[in-house]
């Protein structure tokens, strides 16, 4: 059976403020002299992902988690002053305060989105892309998210009545989640936050859905506000950069890794996207979105040591 790499408890952990009065949470994993990898977590809201640190071999990199604004231990927990160009933001902050020069960047579904768009901005900075389950935030991602005619809604049609709330498109899906979740009725508020998981947890763990909840429901409640208010079309806007990004790419080591079978990030972007770039793609036949499957595991791993024994020669 394939295994993450054993990693330890963090070489160290603390919160660095990064303005506006918004504080993330850092972890410091593996070896302090090794190659940096930043590892961007996904949701939008889910914090950072412990098991995550386990693709890189501790031996060999220096594996720095954080939470990025407003979710998972980073406080405080608000919408305010938080989208993605804050966040590409407390990357450059981070590294600055590691005194790293140049860094890999790593990241799954909404993780790979902002690593990409710090790479737009930043390229200089970056020494190599590992990525998997990638999404690259444009209408149609979220057509494929939310819209009626996705393959989401076709596969589960069920669960999609009950999460579209009898609304027609995408947009007015998430304006309607959006007011109920941040509105005063904090019992309408949980109830738009367990449909929109119950979606969201449909979307990626398919079969298995059932198997997995998230228990604290104010856990919930955050991520789904922070994906709904990222969903939005005004802080989408930022994320316009990414139609160029292949240009960006053609010289920096990347990995892609994607399962055919995502309902949750398309495919084909990323395909045509990684043969624009030059870049090494991992097709996972069969895979969906969830990457807790040890095939999953195996690629993202074999990814980073491959990345790993590039850049030491």
């Amino acid at each position: 059976m394939t295994q993450r790499y054993a990693v330890s408890e963090p070489v160290r952990s603390f919160h660095l403020p990064v303005g506006e009065g918004h504080q993330i949470h850092v972890e410091e994993y593996g070896d302090v002299h090794g190659q940096p990898v930043i590892v961007c977590h996904g949701g939008p809201g889910s914090g950072l992902c412990r098991e995550s640190a386990g693709y890189f071999n501790p031996k060999r990199y220096r594996i720095i988690l954080f939470s990025q604004r407003g979710c998972g231990a980073s406080t405080p927990l608000e919408l305010t002053h938080n989208s993605p160009s804050y966040l590409v933001d407390d990357i450059s902050r981070l590294i600055e305060h590691l005194a790293i020069g140049q860094c890999i960047l790593a990241g799954g579904s909404w993780g790979a989105t902002l690593a990409l768009l710090y790479t737009c901005h930043f390229a200089h900075k970056v020494k190599g892309l590992i990525l998997w389950a990638s999404f690259l935030g444009t209408d149609h991602d979220l057509e494929w998210l939310y819209g009626p005619n996705s393959a989401g809604a076709q596969f589960y049609p069920e669960q999609y009545q009950m999460f579209k709330n009898e609304k027609s498109d995408p947009e007015n899906i998430l304006k309607h989640y959006l007011l109920a979740l941040t509105g005063e009725d904090e019992l309408s508020q949980h109830k738009a936050a367990q449909r929109w998981h119950a979606w969201d947890r449909q979307l990626t763990l398919g079969a298995l859905a059932g198997r997995y909840h998230l228990e604290d429901n104010e856990s919930v409640l955050q991520q789904a506000k922070l994906m709904c208010h990222y969903f939005s079309p005004e802080v989408m806007s930022e994320l316009r950069p990414l139609q160029s990004v292949a240009e960006h790419l053609t010289e920096i080591p990347t990995w892609f890794i994607h399962g055919r079978h995502d309902l949750v990030c398309r495919f084909a972007p990323v395909q045509r996207l990684a043969h624009q770039a030059h870049s090494q793609l991992f097709v996972l036949d069969g895979l969906g979105h969830c990457n807790a499957n040890d095939v999953y595991v195996e690629a993202v791993r074999r990814a980073a040591d491959l990345l790993a024994c590039k850049l030491s020669h």
